[in-house]
């Protein structure tokens, strides 16, 4: 790698990510030619806010460009313009795949694992969106939203009061042009059930505890959200 080091990247969940000079290689995974396709479609049709697939080196990595900027992790840091960015930088993304091959006659490609922890911040500006693994598939919109909004406005979490999270899930849907709300709502907690019942099936206490407690945040608090919305 003509001597340039190697910088372990972390505060993911991908193991192995590293950076190199101006590049990120990350080792093979289960939908990586189904990822490398969506990222070269996404090249082809001009969207900037995704990294860029350059390869595999000679450790079978893949080769993708290193996006500058900063990740936000704690929805309670981001400014409102951040927000707003964010859904604008999103709804781009999904209108770059709408109708297209790699959408495989779904609405779109949903990433599959939106928020502010893949989002790539400079100043107020979300300029991109990391983490392209094993959750990108065709699908809708508004899945990919439930779980935008979950992330971005904190629902369901302690972070913020039910005025505070319906102010942010307004916002965010408002950037993005999306003007149902509060379905976006019903997805999430449609989304909760499904993990919940996922990890019940595999056997994952811990992680069906979580979504037991979501879910029942969202029977309890739910309908309040949706009409702070309306």
């Amino acid at each position: 790698m003509g001597g340039m080091s190697e910088q372990t990247l972390g505060g993911g969940e991908t193991l192995g990510l590293v950076r190199v000079g101006d590049t990120v290689r990350r080792p093979a995974h289960a939908t990586g030619p189904f990822t490398r396709e969506v990222l070269l479609h996404l090249e082809r049709a001009g969207f900037a806010g995704a990294p860029r697939f350059l390869g595999v080196d000679e450790h079978d990595r893949e080769i993708l460009t290193f996006l500058p900027g900063e990740v936000v992790p704690d929805a309670a840091l981001l400014a409102d313009a951040q927000i707003a960015s964010a859904g604008r930088l999103i709804r781009a993304f999904h209108d770059a795949t709408a109708g297209t091959p790699v959408a495989g006659g779904a609405e779109v490609v949903c990433h599959g694992d939106l928020g502010p922890h893949n989002t790539v911040f400079v100043g107020e500006e979300a300029v991109g969106l990391i983490d392209w693994d094993d959750t990108l598939t065709p699908g809708t919109r508004l899945a990919d939203l439930g779980h935008a909004v979950w992330c971005f406005a904190a629902v369901a979490e302690p972070l913020f009061d039910l005025d505070e999270q319906a102010r942010r899930v307004a916002l965010f849907c408002t950037a993005y042009g999306w003007d149902d709300p509060a379905a976006v709502i019903d997805e999430l907690g449609a989304r909760f059930r499904r993990a919940r019942d996922d990890h019940h099936a595999a056997g994952r206490v811990a992680a069906e505890t979580v979504f037991i407690d979501l879910c029942s945040w969202m029977d309890s608090h739910g309908p309040t959200l949706k009409s702070l919305l309306s």
